[in-house]
């Protein structure tokens, strides 16, 4: 599998900015030049992440369709898993910002031994998680105020699914060394094969068809189950037996302490950024939970249009994150910034689509949702609304939240979540419950922490301060 290694400096050595009338002409055309980079990258990554969304969307319709409780019941869980996954999102974005940093240097053999640290780390998380949702699921269901009928149904699935859980850690892995390595393809290939197969495997297992059973609600869970230990056995034979193998050396399987504690450091941050995050998310529907199942099969299917319009913004923040931690690497952060600059831009653009997608096709998205007037009417014009305008907002952050990752600006998103998710979002959803606000005052609360998110992550950018932040520059 080839790789672009234009601009790539000697190994070891840094390549300063040119500050020659000739350079000063090629740097005319840097905008576009930007532009081209970020599409290269963010349009397979794109794809990529959208196809999960979009899966999980019609993997929402179909069991919408078995009714209120198993909807709720699916709500649960994937705010649970959702929680717990994003805490080990560092395998991801971890790796990139190192992997990509090292090749900035020309140092592939640093970029082999990164990937095999996490690929050692997601083995031992993926198979700690597991272990403990299986034997916790009961209590997990409980304490997110799952009425009866909600806690039968939803501990099956939640076992089911928590049980691949080491595939998943696999997959996070190697798509943070593949993307730090400039090829975003061929993750978009692994999830096209992977959520395909979810797709087709939840359709017959939910319903029954082609000889299989009609497993309702614990189908789709197995229907999830598959398609991960998919993608971690497609994870595991690229490391094995592409080229990738040879050219950045995986085949050294040994721990290496210095390489760990790089990922630590920089998983540390991205840990407690995610998980005060996630804890926000999963105390919102713990809230929402409590206010009817009607009410939370609506928020369910608002978040999950929210996570579309995210998840597909954030291929550009993957092509951000990439591309400023080569250019630090190589010692250009003049050139990181003036990126940085058009990748904020790409966001915008992207929510503003988004935006308008939403307002325009509230009614369709309804009635493909549900067939349930009452959860309709819960959404009503307000929800959407809501969703619609803070597109744009949500592009910018998720843009520069990806710039920020990039160049090791971990610890300051770190304490910037830890205020917007703990001091703002879950005082409002609390109050939502305990006022009686509805759903409209959790998505109050989920709005103004995107535009808290928004203030914090653009005076950090534009101040310029990140140039330091990654361990070795000046």
């Amino acid at each position: 599998m080839p790789q672009d290694t234009d601009s790539l400096p000697s190994a070891g050595k840094a390549v300063p900015e040119d500050p020659s009338p000739q350079a000063t002409l090629q740097n005319s055309d840097v905008p576009a030049s930007d532009l081209r980079d970020i599409l290269k990258l963010a349009v397979p990554a794109m794809l990529a992440i959208a196809s999960e969304p979009v899966y999980l969307l019609a993997d929402t319709a179909m069991i919408g369709r078995l009714g209120v409780e198993p909807l709720a019941a699916r709500a649960i869980a994937s705010s649970l898993i959702g929680g717990i996954y994003w805490v080990f999102a560092f395998l991801i974005f971890g790796t990139t910002t190192l992997v990509g940093y090292h090749r900035g240097k020309n140092e592939p053999d640093v970029c082999g031994e990164i990937c095999v640290q996490a690929l050692f780390l997601a083995l031992a998380g993926g198979a700690a998680v597991a272990a403990l949702g299986i034997l916790f699921a009961p209590r997990l269901y409980s304490w997110m105020g799952a009425g009866p009928d909600v806690l039968e149904q939803g501990v099956t699935y939640f076992r089911i699914r928590i049980a691949g859980t080491p595939f998943t850690f696999l997959l996070f892995a190697c798509v943070g060394f593949l993307r730090g390595i400039q090829d975003t393809r061929t993750p978009m290939l692994i999830a096209f094969a992977t959520n395909g197969l979810n797709a087709a495997l939840d359709y017959l297992l939910i319903y029954g068809g082609m000889g299989l059973p009609a497993l309702g609600l614990s189908g789709a869970a197995v229907a999830t189950l598959a398609s991960q230990t998919l993608a971690g056995c497609l994870c595991l034979g690229l490391v094995f037996f592409s080229s990738y193998a040879s050219e950045y050396r995986l085949n050294r399987w040994r721990l290496d302490g210095r390489r760990l504690l790089s990922l630590s450091r920089i998983g540390t941050d991205l840990a407690v950024r995610t998980g005060a995050l996630r804890f926000s998310l999963v105390f919102a529907t713990g809230a929402v939970a409590r206010m009817g199942a009607a009410t939370l099969s609506s928020h369910e299917i608002a978040l999950q249009l929210f996570l579309l319009s995210s998840d597909t913004t954030d291929g550009i923040a993957v092509a951000g994150q990439t591309l400023a931690a080569r250019h630090l690497g190589a010692r250009r952060p003049d050139r990181a910034y003036r990126m940085g600059k058009v990748l904020i831009l790409c966001g915008v653009a992207t929510g503003l689509v988004f935006g308008a997608a939403y307002f325009l096709l509230q009614g369709a998205l309804s009635a493909f949702f549900t067939r349930s007037p009452e959860v309709v009417g819960i959404l009503g014009v307000a929800i959407f609304v809501l969703l619609a305008l803070f597109q744009p907002v949500n592009g910018a952050v998720f843009a520069s939240d990806g710039f920020l990752l990039g160049v090791h600006d971990t610890r300051y998103l770190m304490w910037a979540m830890l205020v917007g998710a703990l001091g703002i979002f879950v005082p409002i959803a609390w109050l939502s419950l305990d006022r009686n606000w509805g759903l409209v005052g959790i998505w109050i609360g989920l709005s103004l922490l995107m535009a808290w998110r928004l203030a914090t992550n653009l005076a950090r950018f534009f101040s310029r301060r990140w140039e330091s932040r990654f361990p070795g520059n000046p």
